[in-house]
């Protein structure tokens, strides 16, 4: 934002440097502050510095910056642990539909759109081998995997676009693939699923998906020339996209916002994607962080260095007792008769005579302190716990219980229902015992090894692999470029089929077979040709054209005797 003449691929480098940074402070201050557990001898240390420590010094502490800090770990903690599983249950849901999308029927492109998208493959100088279907489960143009990258193309658009504008958004695609952009993203999705709690982070994130767009934006627009036919291209995708790519992926669009912005950038128009909204939210964000690390960092008074936990821990393992070597010495100011203040201190000292001494256990060093402070606020809980009405209360109400089991336990009933069991379970032990039982049982046993020997026998396994055999040959057959090429025939055709239907040829067609049909049904309904119809009638019950008939039949028959016709074939 401080300088914005830079171009869009610096850009990105330095938001995603800036992201590495962030992450490597977390790693560097989780490594710096994290504190091994301490061992049961140097537990048995700090339970000994409780038991000498007063009162008066846990008193001081119980008020301290720390303790109100550290009392809301557990808190935070869970807060992190449910935070993380969402963003792996979020990152799991990306990926599994990445799966599907590989795992769907895709189509071959044409020949003249494999020219197009080799001829780009050698203009960016991409080795890798790459991978171009149309497929029906996407929406806008994809790039998946960085190994074995694919680019998917939505047959929707394939009667969209012009060869110019698909031209323009392959180039974006595989800009991506040429900038290592799919790996890139997998690193940064990582860093945003561990860092989720932190908004800088996906501040950074953001910006990375925006100059990353840009980057590949200016790709398009230095090979192709063309920035308008882009811009239209990118228009049509989004008026076209009715849902949202996975995760995962890299797509050519984006967010409505996002994708204006784009075009605006493109087509030379001077814009900024950070508005005065954006950076007033940038800069209370900025706040609330410094004051939370002021908060979370208050200043310490300077201590003397203590011993190690290593000398003490010597000193334990010796079976020397510790009482030797922490003294508690307590200095009485007499000069007030009525408020007396008692100062307690700590002593350690070690095999070669050297001493410590600490005026309070405030003065201790963290790892100890952060123990007495807990194991103290654990007692002091636990008794006021066991000492309050509720508990006391509860004691008695578990007691009225007990008393009552064991009136129901002594009662006739409970005798009664014991016995019934008992003569149950007699019951069915001896039904267990029984012959019968022990038959079905047995052939229970035998129908058993029959199947196993079924099971196991070579017959079954050559069944089931010719079965596993068949299964493969069909996948492969339904997995081949040729079915693959039928069922995409197949369609073409149905879709031809379906063209041919709708046509207005087709539709006058059918129209005019329709009147011819109309017409004739009303000359066949006429008067007049039923008038005909009955004339005819009339003249075949005439004397004069059954004489003409007959005369016909005969000479037809002396016809038929002349050519060596049989006469069992006749005409009407």
């Amino acid at each position: 934002m401080a300088i914005p003449k830079l171009n869009a691929k610096l850009k990105h480098n330095l938001a995603f440097g800036s992201m590495l940074l962030m992450f490597g402070s977390f790693c560097f201050t989780f490594y710096s502050t994290f504190e091994v557990p301490l061992t049961n001898t140097q537990q048995a240390t700090v339970n000994a510095f409780i038991a000498q420590a007063s009162l008066q010094d846990l008193s001081l502490l119980k008020s301290s910056n720390f303790l109100n800090t550290e009392s809301w770990f557990p808190l935070v903690t869970s807060a992190y642990a449910i935070g993380i599983a969402i963003q792996l249950l979020l990152l799991f849901s990306g990926y599994q539909k990445l799966k599907q999308l590989k795992k769907a029927n895709t189509i071959t492109v044409s020949e003249e759109w494999n020219k197009i998208f080799q001829t780009i493959l050698g203009q960016l100088n991409i080795n890798k081998e790459v991978k171009f279907f149309l497929s029906a489960r996407v929406n806008v143009p994809l790039v998946i995997g960085y190994f074995k990258p694919v680019v998917l193309f939505p047959i929707a658009l394939a009667t969209q676009l012009e060869i110019k504008q698909v031209e323009a958004i392959l180039i974006h695609e595989l800009s991506h693939i040429r900038r290592n952009d799919y790996a890139l993203n997998l690193i940064k999705t990582f860093i945003e699923t561990l860092l989720f709690f932190n908004p800088f982070i996906w501040l950074a994130g953001k910006f990375i998906r925006i100059e990353r767009e840009h980057a590949c934006d200016d790709l398009v627009v230095k090979y192709t020339g063309t920035p308008l036919t882009y811009a239209h291209a990118l228009l049509k995708l989004e008026l076209l996209k009715d849902k949202q790519a996975p995760i995962l992926s890299l797509a050519a669009t984006g967010t409505n916002q996002h994708l204006y912005q784009r075009i605006k950038r493109i087509t030379n128009m001077k814009t900024t994607y950070i508005n005065a909204k954006q950076q007033l939210v940038i800069f209370a964000l900025t706040l609330s962080t410094v004051l939370s690390l002021a908060w979370m960092n208050p200043k310490k008074p300077a201590i003397k260095k203590a011993k190690s936990l290593s000398t003490i821990d010597k000193i334990a393992t010796e079976n020397k007792s510790i009482n030797n070597h922490l003294v508690l010495k307590a200095d009485t100011d007499t000069t007030k008769k009525k408020k007396r203040v008692v100062k307690s201190t700590i002593t350690i000292t070690d095999d070669n005579g050297n001493t410590k001494i600490y005026n309070s256990i405030k003065d201790l060093p963290d790892s100890l302190r952060s123990i007495v402070i807990r194991n103290k606020f654990i007692g002091d809980s636990l008794s006021a716990f066991y000492s309050s009405k509720e508990w006391k209360d509860k004691m008695a109400k578990i007691q009225l219980n007990a008393e009552d089991m064991r009136k129901r336990f002594e009662s006739k009933e409970w005798k009664d229902q014991m016995a019934k069991i008992q003569l149950n379970a007699e019951e069915m032990r001896k039904k267990f015992d029984s012959k019968e039982w022990k038959d079905q049982v047995a052939k229970m046993q035998f129908n058993a090894e029959e199947m196993k020997k079924k099971f196991e026998s070579k017959e079954w396994k050559d069944h089931i692999a010719k079965m596993q055999l068949n299964a493969e040959e069909m996948r492969k057959k339904f997995e081949s470029k040729e079915w693959k090429d039928h069922i995409a025939k197949m369609q073409f055709n149905a879709e031809e089929m379906k063209k041919k239907f709708e046509s207005k040829e087709w539709k006058d067609q059918m129209a005019k077979i329709q009147f011819n049909a109309e017409e004739l049904k009303k000359k066949f309904d006429s008067p007049e040709w039923k008038q005909k119809i009955e004339e005819l009638k009339k003249l075949q019950e005439t004397p004069e054209y059954k004489e003409l008939k007959k005369k016909f039949d005969n000479d037809l028959n002396e016809l038929k005797k002349q050519k060596g016709i049989k006469n069992d074939i006749t005409f009407n």
